[in-house]
């Protein structure tokens, strides 16, 4: 639903920069790795900087971030193989309707787009290649979680009655997280024990995680943000129950060996459940907008809501939340707990009929209004889906995280020396 826009993976020779006869050739890019038979230039890895650097602990592309990103980008092409093999496609109306979106947000049309893109040194067909491969990753991903996991009506009562013995089913933590990966048990219980020796604050695990991870959220610092309890996996919940201090594990899993960092925890003890009706407008970094210009961007649209323009006529316009731009950024009636804390905190503060400022969540820069609110009852149906809904989001993690190990076993990946 909200596409991240990677870079597309071309196989290339090395461009040699036009110098005298007398002067050595200077090498401009050249290829770092190869995934069965598609290529990762060392100019993927600089221009994927420029897009996450806001994101980046510190925001300097060290020798460590650059292998960090190596890493994302051969996971995004083992990804997109896959994608291919199975036959899955991504049509041109889908990269078209994401494009436009895109082209939208600067109030432009494609060809304006196609300006803006080239004023950044970015090649149209190369962009609409990362387009199409972020559908195709996220597809894939889909086809896995779907294939791979499923609730039984045994677990859903199981889960059920969890809940309700406990006083914390709504804690929410913010967690960081550190994988290992177990090739060989003895070896990744050895690193993971040494990695644990090294940790003795929030910023020595910041650190480890990027040296050392093999995360999905490495790059990061291992940050996962805010994670509802309920939604965590058993192994972690469990852990963070019984074990003191903010360093938990290690603990073993069948996708490796974990370690965690507990940020900060916020319990929500409400006895009964409130409705808010809400709709909103999203707006993402990408590569031709930083983290800053995104902001000022959502600030605009601010100020057009202020002097009266209509809400879903701008979501329509420009909100990049496929799943409900189309509705004029409607989501409907939503539940505690449905939403990301920081979108939440927002929403249960803003009065009906109110447009709340700019703010940050994991996905970007949302505005929100308050359409309404209702007490209602929660039925055992409603129940029952949230339940399901929350076991499938405990194994998601787990099964993304053996799926990328499997793909890893069965492809051609050739690293090269990163200069």
């Amino acid at each position: 639903m909200m596409y991240k826009f990677i870079l597309s993976l071309f196989l290339c020779t090395f461009i040699w920069a036009s110098v005298p006869a007398s002067a050595a050739p200077q090498k401009l890019d050249g290829i770092v790795a190869i995934v069965d038979s598609k290529a990762i230039l060392s100019s993927d890895i600089d221009n994927r900087f420029q897009v996450i650097k806001d994101r980046i602990p510190g925001g300097v592309l060290t020798d460590t971030i650059r292998r960090q990103i190596l890493n994302q980008l051969v996971e995004e092409a083992m990804q997109v193989n896959y994608a291919r093999k199975l036959g899955i496609r991504a049509s041109s109306g889908e990269v078209d309707r994401a494009i436009l979106s895109v082209a939208s947000n600067f109030q432009t049309d494609i060809a304006g787009l196609r300006d803006i893109l080239s004023g950044q040194g970015i090649d149209y067909s190369r962009y609409r290649q990362q387009i199409e491969n972020e559908i195709l990753i996220g597809k894939s991903r889909q086809q896995v979680v779907q294939s791979r996991i499923s609730i039984t009506e045994q677990e859903i009562d199981d889960f059920l009655d969890r809940q309700a013995q406990k006083s914390n089913r709504k804690d929410e933590y913010r967690l960081r997280h550190i994988v290992i990966r177990a090739t060989d048990l003895e070896e990744t219980r050895a690193k993971i024990d040494e990695i644990a020796q090294n940790i003795n604050s929030e910023q020595d695990f910041i650190n480890q995680a990027i040296a050392n991870s093999e995360g999905q959220f490495a790059i990061q610092g291992g940050d996962l943000g805010w994670r509802k309890a309920n939604e965590l996996p058993r192994l972690f919940t469990q852990a963070i129950e019984t074990q003191k201090g903010p360093l938990i594990g290690p603990l073993q899993s069948n996708a490796g060996f974990h370690l965690l960092w507990v940020v900060e925890k916020q319990s929500n003890n409400e006895a009964y459940q409130q409705e808010t009706k809400v709709s909103h407008i999203l707006v993402r970094p990408n590569e031709i907008r930083n983290d800053q210009q995104t902001q000022a961007f959502a600030e605009q649209l601010y100020k057009r809501l202020q002097n009266g323009e209509d809400f879903a006529e701008l979501a329509k316009s420009y909100s990049e939340d496929q799943g409900s731009t189309l509705q004029g950024g409607d989501l409907g009636w939503v539940t505690p707990g449905a939403m990301v804390p920081e979108f939440e905190q927002v929403m249960n503060t803003t009065d009906v009929g109110d447009i709340s400022t700019p703010f940050r969540s994991q996905f970007g820069w949302h505005i929100l209004t308050v359409d309404g609110r209702r007490q209602t009852d929660i039925s055992e149906q409603v129940q029952r889906k949230n339940a399901e809904q929350a076991l499938i989001a405990q194994k998601r993690d787990f099964v993304i995280e053996t799926w990328l190990s499997e793909l890893r076993a069965d492809s051609f990946i050739e690293r090269k020396a990163i200069n």
